[in-house]
């Protein structure tokens, strides 16, 4: 079945929006460099480095599955996710980001067709 043409934007801009900050970690950040915004958190200080390497694959490999429409409905578990936590744990107080963590969220939602 042919994907309809906002659906498809719809797609590839959330497929963007992980892969491109996961490359943008991996080579201008550096591990090092998430390491040390992680570990600002107390959700990850016991082992930044590790979560800081989880964070860089976990965003360039669902943002490639999302871009590559695979298995979807699945696909965004680990970015949604992700962007909960950078909501709560980076943007609070920031609520022009805070609210566009939350539809980045809603969007990958109805990618993925969950039902509520």
């Amino acid at each position: 079945m042919k994907e309809k043409p906002l659906n498809l934007l719809n797609r590839i801009v959330l497929g963007l929006v992980m892969l491109v900050p996961g490359l943008m970690k991996l080579f201008v950040s550096g591990a090092s460099g998430v390491s040390g915004m992680l570990s600002g958190i107390a959700l990850f200080s016991w082992a930044p480095m590790f979560w800081a390497w989880v964070l860089i694959l976990a965003e360039i490999l669902f943002g490639i599955a999302i871009l590559a429409k695979y298995k979807l409905e699945y696909t965004v578990i680990p970015p949604v996710i992700i962007l909960l936590v950078a909501a709560f744990a980076m943007s609070w107080g920031s609520w022009g980001s805070f609210f566009l963590h939350l539809a980045a969220i809603s969007n990958l939602a109805l990618l993925a067709k969950w039902k509520f």
